[in-house]
């Protein structure tokens, strides 16, 4: 690609190149801060909340909703590329070597695939659902594209949650990768 008639920049690089370096700083941005929970200056809190439909669910300290795959094994995730920018893993903070439990015991971590320590509880890989806006919300008791999702009651994390005074389990909604309900 040449640029003999574009203007330059005071560093030789073409105006046009200036900002596509700038969109791309942005994106880059974007995308590291999509694809994890943690991963900041602040040491990643797990905590018990008391959830008004889902009854006791671990959270971050923020109050944020704390979800697992069913299919994901132990200190081994199966949710990657696309996954994680849906379902956001819950990551140590730079630096930290275990998760802080308030009130929670426990914790560890292990080696996510491209990098990160994610943080689990009884081994379990734990993620926040990016449809989660707001501290309390439980909107990830689904079955998507790659599975089935809940939140996490600490008393019987292996189970789906059941909503408080109702008689159903996790919602099942089935939704497809390729955006639409993303």
């Amino acid at each position: 690609m040449t640029f003999r008639n574009r203007k330059r920049s005071s560093k030789g690089v073409p105006r046009c190149g200036v900002a596509a370096l700038a969109l791309l700083g942005g994106v880059a941005t974007t995308v590291a801060t999509a694809t994890s929970v943690g991963a900041s200056s602040s040491p990643t809190t797990i905590t018990v909340s008391q959830n008004k439909t889902w009854g006791p669910t671990l959270t971050l300290k923020d109050g944020f909703t704390l979800y697992r795959l069913k299919s994901d094994g132990t200190d081994k995730t199966t949710c990657t590329a696309k996954c994680a920018t849906v379902w956001l893993p819950v990551l140590l903070a730079k630096g930290q070597k275990t998760a802080v439990g308030d009130g929670v015991s426990k914790l560890g971590s292990f080696s996510r695939p491209g990098g990160g320590l994610q943080v689990t509880y009884e081994g379990i890989p734990l993620y926040r659902f990016f449809k989660d806006k707001k501290a309390g919300q439980v909107t990830g008791n689904i079955k998507d594209t790659w599975g089935q999702w809940w939140s996490i009651n600490p008393a019987d994390p292996l189970k789906a949650p059941k909503k408080i005074g109702g008689s159903t389990g996790t919602t099942t909604t089935t939704v497809g990768a390729g955006g639409g309900a993303y």
